[in-house]
């Protein structure tokens, strides 16, 4: 039973990476060396999966997550980049500039 529940794991992170564009291996490389996109992605996947939502509604809720993150003003990369002279004071010292609720 475990080992099918790891395969369906597997194959449900696989079918998202793959619709984002990743490739399982170079994606699992960037997340052992703590790259920020690919821990927030396989942190958004988890819960996702673990909340039982398919993979499509897995897909379609990324995709407005990253969105949010991208184009809102106060967790914007964007907006990070261009007042990089002026630091970004959060009422939430552990809140990080990824963090998006799914």
């Amino acid at each position: 039973m475990e080992a099918y529940l790891q395969h369906h794991k597997h194959l449900y992170f696989a079918t998202i990476l793959k619709a984002l564009h990743f490739k399982m291996d170079a994606f699992m490389y960037n997340l052992a060396y703590n790259s920020p996109y690919e821990m927030l992605l396989y942190n958004w996947i988890s819960k996702l999966y673990r909340k039982g939502k398919t993979s499509e509604e897995a897909l379609q809720l990324i995709y407005k997550a990253r969105n949010i993150l991208l184009l809102n003003s106060k967790n914007s990369l964007c907006y990070h980049s261009r007042h990089a002279s002026k630091p970004h004071r959060r009422s939430n010292p552990k809140q990080s500039a990824f963090t998006v609720a799914i």
